[in-house]
């Protein structure tokens, strides 16, 4: 009898230790489940987001990006150029292998700064490392520091043929100002031969239409040549290349203190 009892004991225990095993494996399942339809809803909810923004013409603002301050520069009576580096944080533009489009901009960009300064003229860049900027904020800086000029610094890439080279200078195609300043920046980028050249073309890119001073958006080179990338990724080459556009920027900033000098001596 006693034996009989310890038998209906344990059977009694598996009986119960298997039904909490059915149960825990559905409260289990019913969690996967749960947690798998929250990452679905999070997927699309995100989605839904990023399309309203682009259909609203925003930019997402990625975790880390910071909003640009004033530098706090007194005002004067020197030209204010704003140089904008394309890209930055994770918005890598193009690229080539380990070969990022947002580091070769800030660097031409940097070197352009540092030759500028030399010439006593004011120079602020968008971004000085490596963050995310919204093209919006881009613009809105400017204009906010009053700059006489914008210059936006990008790389090309052409998927269909890697035989395409040069530099490209965009402007926005009701702006003469912009038209002058793309025009002057080609004329010192064609005063070196070691610079491929082609041009300058219009489009409306939004920091040329959301800026109110002339602005240009040039692409300096095609990181899907392989020559040009080489080039490009040199750190002799990006001085040359920030020499150049100087030379072009200086002149056209002499073309804005022409008329002034001319009313003092009327």
């Amino acid at each position: 009898m006693a034996a009989g009892q310890r038998r209906r004991r344990i059977s009694g225990k598996k009986k119960r230790w298997r039904r909490r095993k059915r149960i825990i494996k559905a409260w289990c399942a019913r969690i996967l489940v749960l947690a798998v339809l929250l990452l679905i809803i999070f997927l699309v909810v995100r989605s839904a987001l990023w399309v309203w923004g682009r259909m609203n013409g925003s930019e997402e603002a990625f975790v880390g990006a910071r909003i640009i301050e004033d530098l706090g520069f007194e005002k004067d009576d020197r030209v204010v150029i704003v140089l904008d580096a394309g890209h930055g944080g994770r918005d890598q533009g193009t690229s080539s292998g380990d070969i990022l489009e947002k580091e070769i901009n800030l660097r031409v960009a940097e070197r352009l700064e540092k030759v500028l300064k030399e010439q006593d003229v004011k120079v602020l860049l968008t971004r000085t490392d490596d963050t995310k900027v919204g093209l919006e904020d881009r613009a809105k800086y400017a204009n906010e520091q009053e700059a006489d000029i914008f210059v936006s610094i990008h790389c090309n890439y052409c998927e269909e043929d890697a035989g395409v080279n040069g530099l490209e200078c965009y402007y926005r195609e009701d702006s003469e100002e912009g038209k002058t300043l793309a025009e002057q920046i080609i004329e010192g980028i064609s005063a070196d031969d070691a610079i491929a050249c082609r041009g300058t073309r219009t489009a409306n890119f939004r920091v040329l239409t959301k800026t109110d001073m002339p602005a240009v958006l040039v692409e300096i080179g095609y990181l899907s040549n392989q020559g040009e990338r080489g080039k490009l990724t040199d750190e002799s080459y990006q001085e040359l290349l920030a020499g150049r556009l100087a030379d072009g920027i200086l002149s056209f900033k002499e073309c804005l203190e022409t008329p002034e000098e001319s009313d003092e001596q009327n």
